[in-house]
């Protein structure tokens, strides 16, 4: 790990996995500062994000010069060869600008073209710096949740098709579906299924009861992955449904056999996130059986980001 260094009227140190309370702390804080209401982020949250993150050589706790307590955390993920992307969060707006020179020197060092930092809005003394640095907004993300008053209705799903409980043996038929899913999605990274499946049973949280699948016939041609305790009730981490399989009503399928399930197990409240811009209408969909949008994250990208990187060989 990093030694503890001096930016200015800060001290930084790398994360490690025993800050999570102390990054969860943080974030909530900042949800709660934008949103207004009391967050549900619980440490989970926290180890999914730092997923795929070297703590040691891309996260940066921030102290006040002589002071123990943090006041902010940035990382950088770093997907394919020329992208990487921060998540800022600061109690205290004045290490923010600390937050955006650590991280674009970060990228620098890794020879990235292009940063994105993800901030949720509205926060205007972020906008403005992110601006003033050269950054502008490309994306906006939908956090949506719904909560279940009655029990959903029955899944009726059309002829040919069944809908399965995921087991194990199913892993490389989901990851299949999903992967295929996401081509159309903004910024897709693909992940080997090794890679992928050693994410996905590393959680502590892990459960594939709680993952679904359609099929027609031995084909799996639609999937939903969900986690339970996450958000204050059961969180949508992945939904997706095959080109070729669209506009048949599998996702929405899914989405009201996770609520029936849901209430059935004691949780009234659904959360997932979203593409505002979808190119599978994912946002009408997710409107249409009654979830409304709680958060907004507004992702800014300043390209060339990679000017100045050292030399490799």
């Amino acid at each position: 790990m990093r030694s503890m260094s001096d930016v200015g009227s800060f001290t930084l140190r790398a994360c490690s996995m025993e800050d999570v309370e102390t990054v969860l702390a943080l974030a909530r804080a900042d949800e709660e500062r934008v949103s207004g209401r009391p967050s549900r982020l619980v440490e989970g949250d926290i180890r999914d994000w730092w997923q795929a993150i070297d703590l040691a050589a891309n996260s940066w706790l921030l102290f006040p010069s002589g002071s123990e307590t943090a006041v902010a955390v940035v990382w950088l993920e770093q997907q394919g060869t020329d992208l990487g992307i921060a998540f800022p969060i600061a109690a205290r707006p004045e290490a923010l600008p600390t937050m955006v020179d650590v991280v674009e020197r970060r990228a620098g060092e890794l020879g990235l073209e292009r940063l994105h930092l993800a901030v949720l809005v509205p926060d205007a003394p972020a906008e403005k710096l992110l601006a003033e640095r050269g950054f502008h907004e490309v994306r906006r993300f939908y956090e949506m949740a719904i909560e279940l008053q009655g029990a959903p209705p029955a899944v009726v799903l059309p002829g040919g098709f069944t809908l399965h409980t995921a087991t194990r043996e199913d892993a490389p038929a989901f990851h299949a579906t999903i992967d295929e899913a996401f081509h159309d999605h903004w910024e897709h990274h693909p992940l080997s299924f090794d890679e992928w499946w050693q994410r996905r049973t590393a959680d502590p949280d892990f459960d594939i009861s709680w993952w679904f699948t359609i099929r027609e016939g031995d084909r799996t041609v639609a999937a939903i992955r969900n986690i339970p305790g996450r958000n204050g009730g059961v969180y949508v981490a992945t939904l997706g449904v095959r080109r070729d399989r669209r506009g048949r009503g599998l996702a929405k399928a899914l989405l009201v056999h996770t609520f029936a399930r849901s209430y059935e197990a004691g949780f009234s409240r659904i959360t997932l996130g979203v593409d505002a811009s979808s190119p599978t209408g994912a946002t009408a969909l997710y409107r249409s059986v009654g979830m409304s949008t709680e958060l907004e994250t507004s992702v800014w990208e300043k390209r060339s980001a990679g000017r100045g990187r050292v030399h490799r060989p």
